[in-house]
């Protein structure tokens, strides 16, 4: 993962960091930055299922130019925590039980609680999940809900609101390829959780 920058979202992109921001031997994808309340920022992303079996959700503090990692990686949670929903992929080229994480994004909610969003694979196929922070921020302990987001073959999403402030969910959906395509449904908070509205 590496972190790129351009005057306008259209691009062109250059590089920006000086090279690689996670471990050059391990298989990572999906970054996503976040900063935390006091300004520090850092980039969350996967540790793939390839390289350990158990693909783990992980986070590295960067320097404030954003240029290099300024710190030691920390794996936040492993996909196996998902439990009891979480399932197993089989794969002919890494046998045993193997289990995804992808799409790691991060959002406030209205309590205060930081939560992130990121995939794996459940009954129905790709799934959304939630993971939340004991101490409000990515240094806490994290904790996958019990219940699924999203559980019909959908995941790797991201939330925003609309002009008018709705809040929504983007994911692809079904996660079929050459079928998948951006999918869209509003979210309501209530009592500190996120739901599909309607």
């Amino acid at each position: 993962t590496m972190i790129l920058k351009s005057d306008t979202p259209l691009g062109p992109f250059q590089l920006h960091s000086e090279g690689k921001i996670t471990p050059d031997s391990w298989n990572c994808l999906d970054g996503t930055l976040y900063v935390s309340p006091d300004g520090t920022p850092y980039m969350i992303f996967c540790h793939e299922w390839q390289d350990i079996g158990d693909g783990e959700i992980c986070s590295v503090r960067l320097s404030p130019d954003l240029k290099r990692p300024a710190g030691e990686v920390r794996t936040l949670f492993a996909a196996s925590q998902g439990r009891p929903w979480v399932r197993t992929i089989v794969h002919d080229r890494y046998p045993g039980d193997n289990y995804v994480t992808d799409g790691p994004f991060l959002h406030r909610l209205g309590d205060g609680t930081l939560i992130m969003l990121w995939s794996s694979f459940g009954e129905f196929g790709y799934v959304e999940a939630i993971s939340r922070s004991d101490n409000g921020d990515i240094t806490g302990n994290w904790t996958p809900d019990e219940t699924l987001l999203f559980e019909k073959n959908g995941g790797h999403g991201m939330l925003f609101k609309t002009l008018d402030g709705r809040l929504m969910l983007t994911l692809h959906s079904p996660n079929e390829t050459p079928l998948e395509r951006p999918a869209f449904y509003e979210l309501e908070e209530r009592n500190s959780r996120l739901t599909l509205r309607g």
